[in-house]
């Protein structure tokens, strides 16, 4: 087994990471080149589909993310974030707008379970839009390199020629490899587009994918596109064993602006939560009624409410950034992807995804 197909090292390495090179997508989508600050290998290995934590400092405070890479795990020497600006995004246009060659980040990963390696299935479709096609380059490139004897079909939309990531790379790809079957829709294509045009729809992913019901599907992007293509896989008979999805965009719940998760009208009436690092006590909301929270407050929640500062990125379960140790006290969890065995033992939660069943305290 080569160094690469090892188990990656998810969620424990922290380090530095230097800015080598810097790639203009599209408009506002840069790709960055990362390597280890004394130009060695890199200090961690990953699957395809994985994605690193950063932090930057931005109008004093700390701000965390979770960017996919790009890169395929092959390349041992540097990886890739590929990021999208987005207009009311502080870390996004920090790094879009104003990071550099030579400058230094913290990052810390990799981490994540929307992972193909080849050994899942013997054949796979991508399905992405936008910003969210940066998991399945990572994907296609690894398969190619490994060069994998299953079919890859590569499906992509996005709004123009213009917004067309990796259109290059794709491009360079798709003569290495025979099996790589790729197709690109045009929301809004210019005269000159000859391939399909328009989203993704349940007749594109027919024509485009023979006997689509037995492959394994994964499916990557906004929120609106992930929930419309899974409706429609399901629909073409893709069974939920065979459908990985992983949302890119607006996530949910929202971060909600300290007291506002609640009706103020309304008392707490769940169990009580205690800070202990804060010294702070309160009890769960169960009655939420507005934005796009459950009715029942989550940990992380109700810190933002107390004003804690709890660290948090995705806020979906995924990047491990709000892990807390639990030291008494019973929650549930809906999503646990970013908790190992080790985690679980140690009474360590995801704040985002910890709803208190009994008095909580947990150290922060």
């Amino acid at each position: 087994m080569s160094e690469n197909r090892a188990a990656p090292l998810t969620a424990k390495w922290l380090g530095q990471l230097r800015v080598e090179r810097i790639t203009d997508e599209t408009l506002g989508v840069r790709t960055f080149r990362l390597r280890a600050p004394d130009g060695g290998p890199l200090p961690f290995i990953y699957t395809p589909g994985q994605f690193l934590n950063v932090e930057f400092g931005i109008g004093g405070a700390r701000m965390h993310r979770s960017y996919s890479i790009s890169s395929s795990p092959h390349e041992r020497d540097y990886v890739e974030l590929t990021v999208k600006r987005e207009p009311r995004g502080a870390v996004s246009r920090h790094i879009v707008d104003l990071l550099k060659v030579g400058d230094e980040i913290a990052a810390g990963g990799p981490v994540g379970k929307f992972t193909f390696t080849g050994t899942e299935a013997d054949s796979v479709v991508l399905l992405s839009a936008g910003v969210g096609i940066t998991p399945m380059m990572s994907t296609a490139r690894y398969l190619t390199e490994q060069s994998w004897p299953g079919d890859i079909y590569f499906i992509y939309s996005c709004h123009t020629e213009a917004d067309f990531i990796f259109q290059k790379a794709i491009a360079e790809l798709e003569p290495r490899n025979p099996k790589l079957h790729v197709v690109v829709t045009i929301s809004k294509p210019g005269p000159d587009w000859k391939g399909p045009r328009g989203r993704i729809t349940k007749e594109l992913l027919t024509e485009a994918v023979p006997d689509l019901a037995s492959r394994r599907v994964h499916v990557c992007g906004p929120v609106t596109m992930m929930d419309a293509a899974k409706a429609m896989l399901t629909e073409l008979g893709v069974t939920a064993e065979n459908l990985k999805s992983e949302q890119f965009g607006a996530v949910k719940p929202a971060p909600a602006a300290p007291g506002t998760t609640a009706n103020p009208k309304a008392a707490a009436t769940g169990p009580l939560v205690t800070f202990a690092k804060n010294n702070k006590s309160a009890k769960i909301h169960v009655d939420l009624q507005t934005g796009d929270s459950p009715p029942k407050q989550s940990i992380l929640e109700l810190s933002e409410e107390l004003g804690i500062g709890i660290d948090f990125s995705c806020r979906i379960g995924t990047c491990g950034v709000c892990k807390v140790n639990m030291t008494s006290g019973e929650v549930d969890q809906e999503v646990q992807d970013a908790l190992d065995e080790d985690d679980k033992s140690s009474g360590i939660i995801l704040a985002c995804q910890a709803k208190p069943k009994t008095e909580v305290t947990v150290e922060a």
